[in-house]
């Protein structure tokens, strides 16, 4: 089923450092919301914390497939997708500051 993951390819890596942040993001920001509903914990302050969180899994997965599996193309573009996010991110936060 997924068998693609396991392609040494740019395009591979840039998916991935695509598509799992957004599903981390989605998972942080209802552990989130679960949280302050209970009264447990005040939230992120500022919520901008969450996406730079969700630019972490990017981190494990570029080890992953550099040290363990040795896709050096997966885990280039895996690393250029991250570090592209992050930039835009400083980017946006600094240029519209609140």
């Amino acid at each position: 089923m997924f068998s693609f993951l396991k392609k040494n390819d740019y395009f591979v890596g840039a998916l991935i450092g695509l598509i799992t942040p957004v599903i981390f993001y989605g998972v942080l920001y209802f552990i989130q919301l679960l949280l302050v509903r209970w009264g447990v914990w005040g939230g992120f302050n500022p919520q901008e914390n969450i996406y730079l969180l969700s630019t972490l899994i990017n981190i494990l997965l570029f080890r992953y497939y550099f040290v363990r599996m040795k896709y050096d193309k997966t885990g280039r573009g895996l690393l250029l997708v991250t570090i592209a996010m992050i930039l835009a991110f400083f980017y946006l936060y600094f240029e519209n500051p609140k």
